[in-house]
């Protein structure tokens, strides 16, 4: 490859498919580099590190935290039920569903684990019966 970019203190790859680093450009176009284990030796070719491309993970969303923000855009006092938002967290993209076979009943389950253990949750139960609204002291 071209040696054209490779400078003292770079990091590059020698020929033998190895990690190493320059330390200086010797007579004729060779390379004084280091390995790993802190041998040096004279390299005639080397390659260019690549630039590792940096990617922040996308976070994806509980499906608490989806059903959450699907309660935030209904308007106030709207109540759904369970499979309602699961349906809508999918629709809106959310979330996306797993293999879990009853995702109505895990978010079911979470929102009244939530109720039961936090002073301010943020579900609670409607009057209507098997429905979920914003809870908005929280």
């Amino acid at each position: 490859m071209a040696n054209g970019n490779i400078t003292v203190g770079t990091m590059a790859i020698a020929k033998v498919g190895r990690k190493v680093e320059v330390i200086a450009i010797a007579d004729g176009g060779a390379f004084l580099v280091r390995n790993k284990a802190g041998k040096k030796f004279k390299a005639r070719r080397l390659e260019p590190m690549p630039v590792p491309v940096e990617t922040s993970p996308v976070k994806r969303l509980s499906l608490m935290e989806a059903a959450i923000r699907v309660l935030q855009g209904q308007p106030e006092g709207a109540a759904l039920n369970a499979r309602e938002l699961v349906t809508m967290a999918t629709e809106q993209s959310l979330w996306t569903p797993t293999n879990a076979k009853t995702p109505e009943q895990t978010l079911y389950g979470t929102i009244f684990r939530e109720i039961a253990t936090k002073k301010h949750p943020r579900i609670v139960k409607s009057v209507m019966r098997g429905k979920f609204e914003r809870n908005r002291e929280a």
